[in-house]
């Protein structure tokens, strides 16, 4: 009887020990405000490359011919389209539910951006960029 009493207990522990020891993985949403991705997106080098989706869509236009975006000869982006301020320049930016455009030409000129970031799986990234600058 007392070989399966320790038996008994031996078993109930063994049990416990072992659900003790499984991972719990709890899954937050994450929900970034566009404002504070932008912000950051235009100050941080690493941030910006791990929040572009390369291969990313859209090309450069120059008077060198067309050419893709690479993680590789990427230059960071600096200027927010939100503080442009110059006269001779237009910008837009256009806001959905998901999806931030932002748009600027320099007037009179061949010198066009177009972007464009995507919320996926509540974070902003970068999945458009198209340039012209003849």
């Amino acid at each position: 009887m007392n070989h399966l009493k320790y038996s008994f207990g031996m078993g109930i522990v063994l049990v416990l020990l072992i659900s003790s020891c499984q991972k719990k993985i709890v899954v937050t949403p994450v929900d970034e405000d566009f404002e504070t991705f932008y912000d950051r997106f235009h100050e941080e080098m690493d941030f910006q490359l791990d929040r572009v989706a390369f291969p990313l869509e859209g090309q450069l236009t120059d008077d060198q011919g067309t050419s893709s975006w690479t993680r590789e000869g990427w230059e960071m982006h600096r200027g927010k389209v939100t503080e442009i301020t110059a006269s001779n320049y237009d910008t837009e930016i256009i806001r959905k539910d998901g999806e931030v455009v932002d748009k600027v030409k320099l007037r009179d000129s061949g010198f066009y951006i177009e972007r464009r970031f995507e919320r996926i799986k509540g974070r902003w990234y970068l999945v458009y960029y198209e340039k012209v600058d003849l």
